[in-house]
């Protein structure tokens, strides 16, 4: 196996570990995940369109119309039997009445007698018996019971179930219905109510068949699914949509199996598609079902058959009555509507199917992607790795999208998504990481190798005056203890870390000028003339000079920071704070810093250490003559930041010590 390259096993052990956290994540999603899979698949259905068959569902709405017409809510049930009997007159196969009316009608004459008689504390009035129901009831039970019929009613699943067979009479599945599980009906996860809450029984008994209006709105509030079969009483029994299906057709045999693994409800010549719960996945089409105010059939506005062969849903549509959903488009749908979506669905045989291997699909494509993921990322370059992440994230949401638009299957691409987003930021952040670090190694290679360069250099030019010996380490030190001392007052708080490392390592270049003095002059071991004096004078102009001609050569002499300060520093080191120095007599703050900072180092220096034409001062005698030279020699501030850090200087002439120091010199004053 080949070695990888430096750099890559970080970037493909850190891929594989999100691949993996992504692949764990699909198989356990916390809820947060939930809902931006359910957001996801919202965004991609939304352009699922198919038109309608012309057996589509009709809607009869006891809109806001419709009650300023003929009155408030709860109407009579006499004239929900003027409603039924005309629609039936028009030609409605089968009328549905997703109504609850477990309560006498209170607009019966007998039940008004009733309660005005308790009320006035004078009960004579027998109340109508359950069983055989009002007046009102009694006509709409006729009218009901005169053609097929489907009445609603509502599982309570907030009590402890399920029903107990003995408890109370089953709703009524349309006749002949039977429910049949292939295979022992293994797999299926059916929850139980514990309750059901039905019509008076004279209505119940009147109608075709029974079925319950429940729906199951996910985690955010939004309806993309209802059960289709749900237990009651120890049987199946359809819900209202499919009730109302069943009478349209004669095979009442309902078989629940598992094709290929993907649960289905068979009926007549459809296959329906379900989960284990029962649950269909709704499927929303931008075609709105048809609608009809019920004012315009009580008033005989719709011409004779225009409802011939259809099914016809009623109930409240008026604002503040009924129920209210809202679906993926984000658009509010009243519960008859989610019945003709049902409907709809059936009879077009226009699904959308969440299949049983989704699951498994989905981890294949997480790690598939992980993987890809990672190997194109950990490879050099970022703009085609990018691009082919990119192009898999787009690839992916749009292969979903397109099944779903096209085959109604669902496959969510949140996940392969996520694994390539995460994979795409953290390996570039690492990868960012790493070179940033390769750079810094190489650039700190560079500053090192200058850094002993100018030290050569420095090397060189003392290596002409014998005497020197470890000047060029103690005076780097000295003023990068200077400098640090200045910066923590007020008057210098301007100066950076980065312009004291500057200054330190400008100092070892400061005699660098001597390689132009004779070594006649250099290396006199008695004292020089003043001609030879006013030769070695000229060392810092020759320094300054060498280096301007390197910092013009550069083409960039602003951004050389460093040649600047040591072309100061070697021009300027020699001048005095009282103007009697040389070479240019500069006075005060004129002097640039760098030149009063290695002034003092300088002479600090050259007093404590020994020469064979003097003794080396003690380190006591030395501050002593800083301290007097405040003002003429040196600059007073850094004279006050020297009595601040003059055991450091010792230290540091210790440390690098030609010969150790006369006398006291041994301790710090």
């Amino acid at each position: 196996m080949l070695p990888l390259r430096e750099g890559q096993a970080p970037l493909y052990a850190l891929g594989l570990c999100l691949t993996l956290a992504v692949a764990l994540l699909s198989i356990f999603q916390p809820p947060p995940l939930q809902q931006l899979d359910l957001l996801l698949y919202d965004m991609m259905v939304a352009g699922r369109a198919v038109p309608p068959p012309p057996s589509a569902p009709v809607v009869v709405g006891i809109d806001e119309d419709s009650l300023a017409a003929y009155g408030q809510w709860p109407w009579p049930r006499y004239r929900l039997a003027q409603l039924v009997r005309q629609l039936r007159q028009l030609g409605a196969t089968v009328v549905v009445l997703d109504l609850l009316m477990p309560e006498a009608d209170r607009t019966a004459p007998e039940v008004i007698e009733h309660e005005r008689q308790r009320d006035l504390g004078n009960a004579t009035a027998a109340f109508p018996a359950p069983a055989a129901g009002d007046s009102n009831s009694q006509r709409l039970a006729g009218t009901l019971a005169a053609g097929p019929s489907v009445l609603a009613y509502y599982l309570d699943f907030s009590q402890p179930g399920p029903i107990a067979p003995a408890a109370a009479t089953s709703p009524a599945a349309p006749n002949g219905t039977v429910v049949l599980r292939a295979d022992g009906g293994h797999g299926w996860h059916m929850p139980q109510a514990g309750a059901v809450l039905r019509s008076v029984p004279v209505l119940t008994a009147a109608a075709g068949a029974e079925g319950y209006t429940n729906a199951l709105e996910d985690l955010d509030g939004t309806l993309r699914r209802v059960p289709l079969l749900l237990p009651v009483a120890g049987q199946e029994r359809p819900s209202l949509a499919l009730s109302a299906l069943l009478l349209t057709s004669q095979d009442r045999l309902l078989r629940l199996g598992k094709d290929g693994g993907d649960f289905t409800l068979y009926w007549d010549r459809h296959a329906i598609p379900l989960d284990a719960a029962g649950n269909l996945l709704l499927d929303y089409r931008n075609a709105s079902h048809a609608f009809l105010s019920a004012r315009a059939v009580l008033d005989g506005k719709l011409a004779p058959a225009s409802l011939r062969g259809r099914i016809v849903l009623i109930g409240t549509w008026a604002r503040g009555l009924g129920d209210w959903h809202r679906t993926p488009s984000g658009k509010w749908l009243n519960g008859l509507d989610i019945h003709a979506t049902i409907i709809d669905n059936v009879l077009s045989d226009t699904y959308i199917a969440r299949p049983d291997w989704a699951r498994g699909v989905e981890l294949t494509a997480v790690l598939l992607a992980g993987l890809a993921g990672t190997l194109m990322l950990s490879q050099p370059g970022y703009v085609l790795s990018l691009l082919a992440v990119l192009a898999g994230t787009g690839g992916f949401y749009w292969s979903a999208r397109q099944l779903l638009l096209e085959a109604g299957v669902h496959l969510s691409p949140l996940f392969p998504i996520m694994a390539l987003v995460l994979i795409t930021t953290c390996l570039s952040l690492l990868k960012y990481g790493i070179e940033a670090r390769k750079l810094h190694m190489r650039t700190q290679d560079l500053y090192e190798a200058q850094d002993e360069i100018i030290f050569s250099l420095s090397v060189l030019a003392e290596s002409r005056d014998k005497d020197t010996g470890q000047h060029i380490l103690r005076t780097q030190r000295y003023v990068e203890i200077l400098a640090r001392e200045l910066a923590t007052t007020p008057a210098y708080a301007h100066l950076t870390p980065s312009d004291i490392e500057l200054y330190a390592k400008s100092a070892p270049l400061h005699d660098i000028g001597k390689v132009g003095i004779p070594d006649s002059i250099l290396q006199k071991p008695g004292k020089l003339t003043e001609d030879e004096y006013t030769i070695m004078k000229t060392h810092p102009l020759i320094g300054a000079a060498t280096l301007a001609r390197i910092i013009v050569g550069h083409g960039h002499p602003e951004k050389r920071h460093f040649l600047n300060y040591a072309r100061e520093m070697i021009e300027a080191h020699h001048e005095r704070w009282d103007g009697g120095g040389y070479p240019h007599g500069l006075r005060g703050a004129a002097i640039p810093l760098a030149g009063r900072l290695m002034a003092l180092a300088d002479v600090y220096d050259a007093l404590i250490s020994k020469r064979v034409y003097k003794r080396g001062y003690s380190h006591a005698e030395v501050c002593a003559y800083i301290a007097e030279q405040s003002g003429t020699h040196f600059d007073p501030d850094l004279v006050a930041a020297f009595q601040r850090r003059h055991e450091d200087f010792f230290r540091v002439a210790q440390t690098y010590a030609d010969v150790a120091p006369d006398d006291d010199s041994a301790t710090a004053a």
